[in-house]
C-alpha cells in the first residue's frame, strides 16, 4: 500500500533551505586592536626618533638622519622573511609570538638609553635597541594582515573580507595619525633630570602601548582558527628558480635560449618559468621607485629638522615641529574620497582615464614639486632670523607629497598585484614593497657621501633625482609595453594578426 506523502507546513517551508548568515569574526576584532595599538608604538618612535637623537643624545643632525633611515630599511625589509616564516614552518600566529619577544626587548633597551648616566655604551645600546624593534616591527607585519584575513570562510564571506581590508587600511592610518600628535605632545607636557622633553616618559608610554598591542593579541588566540601550513613557500621557488637558471646558464656549454631564465626548464614548469618571466618584466620597471621612496621618508627626518627652524604657533597654539607631519595622513584621509568619489567620475564623464602607470608618472613629478617647494622654503628659513618663518609655510610640500602617495603608491601597488600571475601575487606585491626600503637606503647613502653640504640644496637635488626617475620610468613603460606586443604577437596565430593589433592597443591603454 502507498503511503500518502508527506508536505511541509507554511512555517517550515523556510527551513528546508535556509542561507546560513555568518557574522564578523570575533577574532578579526583583536588583530584589528593589535594592528592599531602596534602602528601607533612603531611608528611613534619614527616621529620622535631624528630629535631624540639630535637634541637629547647629541648627536649630529646627519648621523641622527642615518640612524632613522636604517632603522626604516630594515622595517621595510624584513617583511618578507616573517611571511615567508610563516607561510612555509610555524604559521602567523607563531611567528607573531615570537618576534614580539624581540620586539619587546627592543623596547626595553630604548627606554633605558633615554635614562641619563645610565652607565651604557649609548650608540650600540641605540643602534641594538632600534634594530631590534625594526625586525620585530618588520617581521610581524605582513603575518597580522594574513591572520586577519585567513580568519573569514571563502567564498560564503567575500563581502566581509573587503570589509576587513578597508577597517585594516583604517586602524593603521588611525595609528600612523596618532603617532604623529601624541608622542611630540607627551613629550612637551613632562620634564624630568632637569630637561623641559622627557623622553623616558615618551619611549614609556609607547613601550607601554606596544605592550598592549601583544595582550590583545595573546587573549585573541582563544579565537584564531587553527592555520595550515603551505609544503611549498612561493617566494623561496621564485628565488631557487632564478638561482637554478643562473646556475645552469654558467654552465652551458654554447646553448643559447631566448631569455636566461628558460635555463630553469627541467628542474621547474614551463608555466612556472613563464610566471618568473612575468614578474622580472614587471619588477623591471620598478627600478626608479626608490627614489620616490627616498623623498616620501624624510617627512621623519630632513622635514623634522626644517620645521624645527621654524616658528610653530598657529593662532595662538603652539606646535612642536615634530607634530607638522600630522598633516600628511590627515591630507591623505581627505584626498582619497575625494579623488575616488568626486575627480575620478568626472573625469570619466568627460571620456578621461588615467591607468596607474600614468598616474604613477603624475605622482613622481607632483612629489618631485614637493621637494621643490621645500627648497624655497629653506631659502627663507636661513635668509630671515631663527624661528620666525611660520609653519603653516610647510603645508604646500605636504600637500603635494600626498599627492604624489595618492597618485603614485596606491595606484603603483594596483598594477603590480592586477599584472602578477596568480601564482606570483604575494612575490610581486612583496617586491613593490622593498622598493621603501631602498628608498630609506638611498637617504643614507647620499647623506654618509655628504657631498652637498647646504640642505637647500639637497632639497634640489632630490627632486632633479625625482624627475630623472620618472624619465627612466616612462623609457620602461615603453619598453615593457612594446615586449607585451611581442608576446601577444608570438602566442597568436597567422589568422589572429587583426585580433593581436586590437588586443595590443588595449594593453597599450592601459599601461600608459
Amino acid at each position: 500500500m502507498l503511503k500518502s506523502p508527506k508536505f511541509l507546513s507554511i512555517e517550515e517551508l523556510p527551513l528546508l533551505k535556509r542561507p546560513q548568515k555568518y557574522k564578523y569574526p570575533k577574532a578579526v576584532v583583536f588583530v584589528l586592536i593589535t594592528k592599531l595599538f602596534e602602528a601607533f608604538a612603531a611608528n611613534g618612535i619614527r616621529t620622535i626618533l631624528a630629535l631624540f637623537l639630535r637634541d637629547d643624545l647629541s648627536f649630529s643632525e646627519s648621523f641622527s638622519t642615518v640612524l632613522l633611515h636604517i632603522f626604516n630599511f630594515f622595517g621595510q625589509f624584513t617583511p618578507i622573511f616573517g611571511a615567508i616564516l610563516a607561510d612555509s614552518y610555524i604559521g602567523n600566529v607563531q611567528t607573531i609570538s615570537y618576534f614580539c619577544v624581540i620586539y619587546a626587548v627592543g623596547w626595553y633597551g630604548l627606554f633605558l638609553t633615554s635614562f641619563p648616566s645610565n652607565q651604557l655604551p649609548l650608540l650600540f645600546m641605540v643602534s641594538l635597541s632600534l634594530l631590534l624593534i625594526s625586525i620585530g616591527n618588520g617581521s610581524i607585519r605582513a603575518c597580522i594582515t594574513s591572520l586577519g584575513a585567513k580568519q573569514f570562510k571563502i567564498p560564503e564571506q567575500n563581502e566581509l573580507l573587503s570589509d576587513y581590508f578597508s577597517h585594516y587600511y583604517f586602524v593603521y592610518y588611525m595609528g600612523i595619525f596618532l603617532s604623529k600628535i601624541v608622542p611630540p605632545m607627551i613629550r612637551a607636557e613632562t620634564s624630568c633630570f632637569g630637561k623641559d622633553g622627557c623622553y623616558p616618559a615618551v619611549f614609556g608610554s609607547l613601550g607601554s602601548i606596544f605592550m598592549m598591542s601583544w595582550i590583545v593579541f595573546l587573549i585573541g588566540k582563544i579565537y584564531y582558527k587553527d592555520e595550515r601550513i603551505s609544503d611549498e613557500n612561493v617566494i623561496l621557488k621564485f628565488f631557487g628558480c632564478i638561482k637554478h637558471a643562473l646556475s645552469t646558464k654558467m654552465k652551458s656549454c654554447g646553448e643559447s635560449k631566448d631569455h636566461w631564465i628558460e635555463y630553469a626548464e627541467g628542474k621547474y614548469s614551463h608555466d612556472f618559468i613563464d610566471d618568473v618571466h612575468t614578474v622580472l618584466k614587471i619588477t623591471k620597471l620598478f627600478i626608479p621607485l626608490p627614489i620616490y621612496y627616498a623623498l616620501l621618508a624624510q617627512q621623519d627626518s630632513s622635514w623634522t629638522f626644517q620645521a624645527s627652524q621654524m616658528e610653530t604657533t598657529i593662532l595662538g597654539f603652539r606646535i612642536e615641529p615634530d607634530q607638522a607631519k600630522a598633516m600628511g595622513p590627515v591630507f591623505l584621509f581627505t584626498l582619497i574620497p575625494i579623488w575616488t568619489y568626486i575627480v575620478v567620475p568626472v573625469l570619466r564623464s568627460c571620456d578621461i582615464e588615467i591607468s596607474p602607470l600614468k598616474s604613477m608618472v603624475i605622482g613622481g613629478f607632483v612629489s618631485g614639486v614637493s621637494f621643490i617647494c621645500a627648497g624655497i622654503l629653506q631659502i627663507q628659513i636661513d635668509s630671515s632670523p631663527v624661528n620666525t618663518v611660520n609653519i603653516l609655510w610647510q603645508v604646500p610640500q605636504f600637500f603635494l607629497i600626498m599627492v604624489g602617495e595618492l597618485l603614485l603608491s596606491i595606484p603603483g601597488l594596483e598594477f603590480a598585484f592586477k599584472q602578477a600571475p596568480e601564482s606570483m601575487k604575494s612575490v610581486l606585491t612583496a617586491a613593490f614593497f622593498i622598493n621603501n626600503a631602498f628608498g630609506n637606503l638611498i637617504v643614507v647613502l647620499l647623506t654618509e657621501i655628504d657631498v652637498v653640504k647646504s640642505q637647500t640644496i639637497q632639497y634640489f637635488v632630490y627632486s632633479v633625482l625625482m624627475l630623472l626617475g620618472i624619465l627612466l620610468f616612462i623609457y620602461l613603460v615603453r619598453g615593457y609595453t612594446r615586449r607585451s606586443r611581442f608576446q601577444y604577437e608570438d602566442i597568436l596565430d597567422e589568422s589572429d594578426n587583426n585580433n593581436a593589433l586590437s588586443r595590443t592597443s588595449s594593453i597599450g591603454e592601459f599601461v600608459m
